[in-house]
């Protein structure tokens, strides 16, 4: 623990009003909610530690850096984040990036390589984990290989559609395989219903995964790797208006978060337990959120967010207010947990 301390004081010594970027943007159509959350983030950061900038990536792969009214301070390609290139000295040669960019490209792992080449820490998994994790199916066959259950269903490619022959009982579920915010996730009660919902998925993702429909209460589990000591937040249970938690359930306020969950203390221990698990066996880093099922007969895993939502109407601000944190130590210990995973968990393997 005096190691620990030692670090991080060290650490905020570097690091005490140097610049942060804070990222978000990206080529996928998640941007304006990547937008929310780095705006609500950007608020709350302590700036007598930090200098924060909001630094945008373009669907043209260009950095815009923002000052205040989002002023335009400078715009960089995607490979310099740093200004490496310029000739002049700025206040804003990050080395530290809080990464919000929902979908591609970084939690694709695209982007992770390109800031490692940079010698830019930043906030989120590996490019090899997060690689993983956005593959839905992929998440599916390791998590079934530590035990932990998940739906059952089939995958297909968009070029199959015609073709497809769907063997799993209706309802059904249908998303792509690789995506997020619910985007072209849709629940078909019938055979005549599929294919349009396949052909809607199909836009966002080539491989599209059609998944039994699990009757149970929605449950998110936070969790954020401090040091030696993973932090598992209050339970979020989501009740959705409708049958499912869908785009308008997430953003438009079609649903009833509560956290913490009323949930038995037995099905909490449970959760958590299957939450540390996949957090170790899947390498990740930082804050993630995990989303399961709570049937009658055992939990589900549903996915793993590696940059989960920070807007206000995300659920991990929610949950860390029921932990007793506040934003600002929030961002505190994304920062910490940087620190400590740089060259560390970033550069491991599965």
């Amino acid at each position: 623990m005096l190691d620990y301390v030692k670090s991080l004081l060290s650490f905020y010594s570097m690091t005490k009003c140097k610049p942060i970027a804070i990222l978000f943007g990206g080529v996928s159509e998640e941007g304006a909610i990547s937008a929310a959350s780095a705006r609500n983030l950007f608020k709350a950061i302590d700036c007598t530690r930090y200098n924060p900038f909001l630094v945008e990536l373009t669907k043209d792969n260009t950095w815009k850096v923002l000052g205040e009214d989002d002023v335009v301070l400078r715009e960089r390609p995607i490979h310099d984040l740093r200004g490496v290139g310029e000739a002049d000295r700025h206040p804003y040669d990050f080395d530290i990036a809080i990464v919000l960019i929902h979908g591609a490209p970084a939690e694709n792992g695209k982007l992770q390589p390109l800031l490692e080449a940079q010698g830019i820490a930043y906030s989120c998994c590996s490019m090899k984990t997060s690689c993983l994790t956005f593959d839905k199916q992929l998440t599916k066959v390791v998590a079934q290989s530590i035990n932990v259950r998940c739906a059952k269903g089939q995958s297909l490619h968009r070029e199959e559609i015609s073709t497809f022959h769907c063997t799993l009982d209706f309802p059904v579920i249908v998303k792509p395989n690789e995506s997020g915010s619910s985007y072209g996730v849709h629940k078909v009660d019938s055979k005549d219903a599929l294919e349009a919902a396949l052909c809607d998925a199909g836009k966002y993702s080539d491989k599209i995964l059609v998944e039994e429909f699990i009757i149970g209460r929605e449950v998110a589990v936070g969790l954020i790797q401090l040091n030696d000591d993973l932090h598992v937040f209050p339970i979020t249970e989501i009740i959705p208006e409708g049958s499912f938690f869908d785009f308008e359930a997430k953003y438009e306020g079609k649903s009833q978060e509560i956290t913490p969950a009323p949930i038995d203390e037995e099905v909490k221990i449970v959760l958590h337990n299957r939450a540390k698990k996949l957090y170790e066996a899947f390498s990740l880093q930082g804050i993630v959120r995990i989303d399961f099922f709570v049937a009658k007969e055992d939990v589900f895993l549903i996915e793993i967010n590696t940059i989960p939502g920070m807007s206000a109407a995300s659920i991990i601000p929610q949950q860390c207010a029921a932990y007793g944190w506040s934003l600002q130590q929030l961002t505190n210990h994304m920062i910490d947990s940087v620190l400590l995973g740089h060259g560390v968990n970033q550069s491991s393997t599965i």
